[in-house]
């Protein structure tokens, strides 16, 4: 979902010509979550809240220097709606090698305002909160299910939810104190990391998500299943769910980043 290079400076909001109905947002906070991945906290310039569920996505149009000028990318929210902060938002991104989006959003300055529109999209809890959940990320993947678990988390009582996150190395952790934090906090959370390239010291899960999905989901009493990553993993998740436990479709939420 991310592309780009480094981009030029975008135009003053009343110069820019875009989509109908599109707000902006200025750059408050940027984090480097990863080798890869850079988190940014937006904040909408209007002062308007955002009004999203937690697990949606938002567009943003992001200046570059190839001939279109304009890259309209996708981000999953990675925060949970704010009462106190209700027009901000996060998202990460993963900077890609030949993506025009993704470079120049690695290298815009705090204080940078981007045109965007939104939220979208029907992957969230908001009908089911009081079910359990594993819910399985990959990578940014983990964006919108951070979001639920941030929403879910600050009521005290509630189902029994478990994270499946993947990625290649403990570098590549995103939140890592957080998420600990909160299952150290909330014995209703169980957090479980899975690295596909472990360091010698790891003695954590190995290999990828779909591996360890079964047990999971039959330690959990086979709960509603979120997942959300790229389409390769989302296809074998929901595979291992419906042929070796036999999930009714209905009960498997998913996202593709592709």
């Amino acid at each position: 979902m991310q592309s780009g290079r480094a981009g030029r400076d975008m135009e003053p909001p009343g110069l820019y010509k875009t989509r109908m109905a599109t707000r902006w947002a200025e750059i408050t906070r940027a984090e480097t979550l990863s080798p890869s991945v850079r988190a940014l906290e937006l904040r909408a310039v209007d002062g308007a809240p955002i009004a999203q569920l937690a697990g949606q996505w938002i567009n943003l149009d992001v200046a570059v220097a190839s001939q279109a000028g304009v890259a309209l990318r996708a981000y999953s929210i990675a925060s949970a709606p704010r009462a106190s902060a209700s027009d901000r938002f996060e998202i990460a991104v993963t900077r890609v090698h030949d993506g025009e989006a993704s470079i120049a959003l690695h290298e815009l300055a705090v204080g940078t305002q981007l045109p965007f529109d939104g939220p979208h999209g029907f992957f969230t809890r908001e009908a089911e909160r009081d079910e359990p959940a594993l819910l399985v990320g990959t990578g940014t993947g983990l964006c919108p299910l951070r979001a639920m678990l941030e929403e879910e988390l600050a009521r005290t009582e509630g189902p029994r939810l478990a994270l499946l996150f993947g990625c290649r190395t403990e570098h590549d952790i995103l939140w890592r104190e957080q998420l600990e934090a909160w299952a150290a906090a909330q014995p209703r959370f169980s957090l479980h990391v899975t690295l596909s390239k472990p360091g010698t010291s790891w003695t954590g899960k190995t290999g990828y998500v779909q591996t360890h999905v079964r047990e999971l989901a039959e330690a959990l009493g086979k709960p509603l299943v979120y997942a959300c990553g790229l389409s390769p993993m989302v296809a074998d998740v929901r595979r291992v769910l419906k042929d070796e436990l036999g999930y009714d479709r209905k009960r498997i939420r998913s996202e593709r980043y592709d």
